[in-house]
């Protein structure tokens, strides 16, 4: 009984060694030809004869019309005439026009007005800023917030200065850019 099963055993570690083995096939690689680029072709030059450039006589035609003509004699210098007297009339010199301001200015109705929907931008500006948890910005929130904050400070320096126009523009950021930071 010994026996079958020893012969069982070694059939076993055999046949395992031989379904692990792999197989290998003996093969020489394939060599690839070198990619060199093939010479370039000759180059022919063909050289062709120069030709003298024949040279051209002038006809006594063209040799008269390209000689100028004689200049007549220059007029005698006319004799210089009495000064004539003139009336001289005097205008009043007219003042300078002012140079034009840098401030654009509406009409004095309308500056009120103007000026009062600036201020409520302005308003409406630093309600939204209250509004916004500066310390829960990040980075870039706040520079925005800061960049708001001096929107507001240039806006209402330009309405001391009656710069109505540019006023109005720097409320206008101020104001987007805190509701923004609302949001």
């Amino acid at each position: 009984m010994r026996l079958p099963k020893l012969i069982l055993i070694v059939t076993l570690v055999v046949g395992s060694g031989i379904a692990c083995a792999k197989a290998r096939a003996n093969t020489e690689p394939i060599l690839m030809p070198d990619l060199m680029p093939p010479p370039p072709p000759p180059r022919i030059v063909e050289t062709f004869p120069v030709d003298p450039l024949p040279t051209i006589e002038p006809s006594p035609v063209e040799s008269a019309l390209s000689t100028p003509p004689e200049r007549p004699p220059a007029p005698e210098p006319a004799k210089p005439e009495p000064p004539k007297t003139e009336t001289v009339i005097i205008v009043p010199e007219r003042p300078a026009p002012s140079a034009p301001s840098l401030t654009l200015k509406p009409g004095p109705g309308v500056q009120a007005q103007t000026e009062a929907s600036i201020r409520a931008m302005l308003d409406r500006a630093v309600r939204d800023l209250q509004r916004v948890n500066y310390a829960a910005l990040n980075e870039d929130g706040r520079t925005q917030f800061e960049t708001a904050r001096r929107f507001m400070q240039q806006a209402e320096e330009a309405l001391k200065g009656a710069n109505l126009a540019f006023a109005g523009k720097l409320a206008d950021k101020a104001a987007t850019m805190a509701s923004i930071l609302v949001r």
